[in-house]
């Protein structure tokens, strides 16, 4: 029996398909795509206008008894913006703001003062701060402050606190 071209054709292409199936493919695997460069951490809020009409922080505060040291906290119960802290032993009033910066700006309903700050942390928390003397007068201005309790640093957003008795009852501590 004799083979004839045509006879081959349909398997010799069938061969050739089934064969070109199991041959490696070489194309460069695709190109990584590159995500997008982190947007930059949002500026320090710089609140215009009188601070009096300033939001209020979220957050309450709360007062911390201890002896010798005890406390008025203003946060939201996990991360405190603002610390009046007594070291009865000492009778220093230390005042924080969560965040680091050079200078602590604290503004009552009567009176206005700017203190150069240090470095503390506080239950884990960077934060700036001042050591009063617990006869310092600007403590009174504070604790009698009417509404609320301002404070601006360079490079930290502006904050503003209700003006409760917690911050006095923690000064008070200091002068027993």
């Amino acid at each position: 029996m004799a083979f004839r071209s045509t006879d081959i054709r349909p398997f010799a292409t069938l061969l050739l398909l089934t064969l070109s199936g199991c041959a490696a493919t070489t194309s460069a695997p695709p190109a990584p795509v590159p995500s997008p460069a982190p947007p930059p951490a949002p500026a320090p809020i710089a609140h215009a206008g009188d601070w009096r009409d300033w939001p209020l922080a979220p957050g309450t505060w709360r007062y911390v008894p201890g002896t010798p040291v005890s406390a008025a906290r203003y946060g939201d119960g996990q991360v405190s913006q603002l610390v009046v802290q007594c070291d009865a032993a000492k009778r220093q009033v230390t005042i924080m703001r969560a965040g680091t910066s050079a200078q602590i700006e604290i503004i009552a309903s009567t009176r206005s003062a700017r203190f150069p700050a240090g470095h503390v942390v506080d239950r884990g928390a960077a934060m700036s701060a001042v050591i009063l003397s617990a006869n310092d007068g600007f403590l009174d201005v504070m604790a009698f402050s009417r509404g609320r309790i301002a404070v601006r640093s360079p490079g930290l957003p502006d904050l503003a606190v209700p003006a409760w008795a917690e911050p006095a009852r923690a000064i008070e501590d200091c002068r027993k």
